[in-house]
């Protein structure tokens, strides 16, 4: 084990606390004000919603892991756990990464002008494209389960190397890393061309279709900082693990602790996405702020009604020797 490595394990037993504390902090708040009245008629809202849940599951399990792996406890070892851990440590972000995509597909259709594009941009719709997405991933994600073997000689979870699974690989790093930012980005400026031809019919607009229009673009806002910023955080990863496929030989102690490093820096993603929406939005900012008023003004209730509670279990005996003890002092 080279020094690197060491280190780098050592790091994980104080970093990853924060990152897991983080994570389930951030997205809870991301479900319950993304669940507001506000932004929940907005089939956008579910595949933010569907992302900040598999984003919770996802720190969970590899914050966990990377912990572990600080005090040489990985649960990768053995036959079922070398499967079971690349599987769901590799499905999980690729139907976190299929949300954003919908998310991009569906900003696209609510800003465009076709009747027939345009009815696609449906709440039901949504919801199907989220169930169908996540199966069809978990099926496209099976073949890991079988790459991936125990080899008890080397005490090691190696993938079998041969053309099918080199195919297989390179075909997840095309659609994870090149496919999928690519499809977001092309969407995003489909979305800002037909934002800008909307707006110089926005005076024409009651009400209510302006303030719907203005919290939809504030979404569409949000989502292009996510995935700008979302493509910053994997890339990192995604070269390094592509390399590894290729070429067996780099994986040395040195470049296995800047594939630790890479995993810490791609886990960011998970939590950062609070920060981008309070930063670019201004109704989830102030459904925030609602939010925070509103548990405020139930704690105090609930102190104004424990006090009357305290109050009224006095007897009445008592209540001018309590009166006469507060004055006198």
């Amino acid at each position: 084990m080279s020094k690197l490595l060491e280190n780098v394990l050592i790091a994980n037993i104080y970093l990853q606390p924060v990152q897991l504390s983080l994570s389930i902090i951030t997205n809870i708040l991301n479900i319950r004000i993304l669940c507001s009245r506000s932004l929940r008629k907005s089939p956008c809202t579910h595949y933010f919603l569907a992302y900040a849940i598999l984003s919770i599951i996802y720190t969970c399990l590899a914050c966990l892991t990377q912990f572990l792996r600080g005090f040489y406890i990985d649960w990768a070892n053995g036959k079922i756990g070398c499967k079971i851990h690349f599987y769901v440590l590799f499905l999980i972000p690729f139907q976190a990464n299929l949300m954003l995509i919908l998310a991009s597909f569906d900003r696209y259709c609510s800003s465009s002008k076709s009747r027939r594009i345009h009815s696609r941009d449906t709440i039901r719709t949504a919801r199907i494209y989220i169930v169908l997405g996540t199966l069809l991933s978990a099926i496209y994600m099976s073949p890991m389960l079988i790459i991936y073997n125990w080899i008890e000689i080397y005490h090691k979870c190696i993938p079998e190397i041969n053309i099918i699974t080199n195919i297989y690989t390179f075909s997840q790093v095309f659609l994870y890393y090149l496919m999928a930012p690519l499809l977001m980005i092309i969407f995003g400026f489909l979305t800002i061309s037909n934002i800008g031809r909307q707006s110089a019919r926005a005076k024409l607009l009651t009400v209510s279709i302006r303030r719907r229009r203005r919290t939809e673009r504030q979404l569409s806002r949000m989502l292009l900082f996510q995935i700008i910023v979302h493509v910053i955080l994997i890339l990192p990863f995604g070269i390094i693990y592509y390399i590894n496929i290729l070429k067996p030989s780099t994986r040395t102690p040195n470049v296995l602790a800047i594939r630790y490093i890479s995993v810490m820096w791609q886990q960011c993603d998970y939590f950062v996405s609070f920060f981008l929406y309070v930063f670019s939005g201004r109704v989830y900012r102030q459904e925030l702020s609602n939010l925070i008023r509103s548990n405020g003004l139930k704690s105090r209730r609930r102190q104004l009604r424990n006090d009357i509670q305290q109050f009224t279990l006095i007897p009445t005996s008592m209540l001018p020797a309590i009166i006469a003890k507060d004055v006198f002092l």
